[in-house]
């Protein structure tokens, strides 16, 4: 059940002019890092919904610590569908119209939405760091323009942010991915390759990493290499929203075993067809009516 949009919720800031140079520099390296493009307004928004999300989780929501590690590592998916904050975000937040300029996409419809939280403790603790992957092995998404955006609510060094591997979003093969599907079934065979040993030949990638402030926003191609670090503050939680958006070339594909997102598949779908026709379930943001 999808939460109605309060009549007064409006677009909030200045116009967001991301210039030619930095279009350039995502399209060459998958990924870059707006700097102050979220206003206070939004940041107090997502802390409140962040906190409804721990209490009202949802039914694809992912703890991956247990009482015994020493901190929390928490993902909810979906939020928008039942939490107002989120949905008002999705839809009127800068994100949308960053998408559209990023991807130079007519049109942006909304994928779906992600939390992470990992509270201090998990610097180096396995079960705080997610492993190198690219999203599209996990998402029913084909086609260039396919991106995510990603903001965080706390000041992070870059050791506690995201590393990209620059240019990764060109490469032919698919990675394998680093856990199973939706139906349990093991990622195998298909066209999928290894994870690279990043840290063994470090001279061979050029690994990004930002420090990141609240109101920046890091934006990313769907294909490119990265993996989340843990938390290195001994104090902060690191609580991080991030938004996937497809824009005019976004196909559906229907993937066997069937890719993890979305959860549940629109009706009738049909392998190759434009993200745009299932507005019902990913709602078009942009240009805004």
């Amino acid at each position: 059940m999808k939460v109605p949009m309060k009549k007064e919720a409006r677009v909030r800031g200045e116009p967001i002019d991301i210039s030619e140079n930095t279009i350039e520099e995502f399209e060459n390296n998958g990924v870059i890092v707006l700097r102050n493009v979220v206003e206070e307004y939004w940041l107090s928004k997502l802390a409140t919904a962040i906190e409804k999300a721990l209490v009202w989780q949802g039914e694809f929501a992912e703890l991956y610590t247990t009482v015994e590690d020493p901190g929390l590592f928490f993902n909810d998916f979906y939020m928008w569908q039942r939490i107002p904050e989120f949905r008002e975000w999705a839809f009127y937040g800068p994100g949308a119209e960053i998408a559209h300029q990023i991807m130079r996409s007519r049109q942006v419809n909304f994928f779906y939405d992600q939390i992470f939280l990992k509270e201090p403790g998990l610097e180096a603790h396995d079960s705080g760091v997610t492993p190198w992957h690219q999203d599209t092995s996990y998402m029913a998404v084909d086609g260039w323009q396919f991106c995510s955006t990603w903001v965080s609510l706390d000041a992070l060094p870059r050791e506690s942010t995201v590393q990209y591997v620059s240019g990764s979003h060109k490469w032919k093969d698919n990675i394998q991915p680093f856990d199973k599907f939706t139906d349990g079934t093991e990622y195998q065979g298909g066209n999928f390759v290894p994870v690279p040993d990043f840290e063994a030949e470090p001279e061979r990638y050029d690994i990004l990493q930002f420090d990141i402030e609240p109101g920046d926003c890091l934006v990313f191609q769907g294909r490119v290499v990265h993996r989340g670090a843990g938390n290195t503050s001994q104090k902060c939680r690191r609580r991080a929203i991030a938004n996937r958006w497809v824009g005019d070339n976004a196909t559906y594909a229907v993937r066997k075993p069937p890719a993890e997102f979305p959860h549940i598949v629109p009706k009738g779908v049909r392998h190759g067809a434009p993200m745009r026709e299932y507005s019902e379930d990913f709602p078009k943001v942009w240009p805004r009516d």
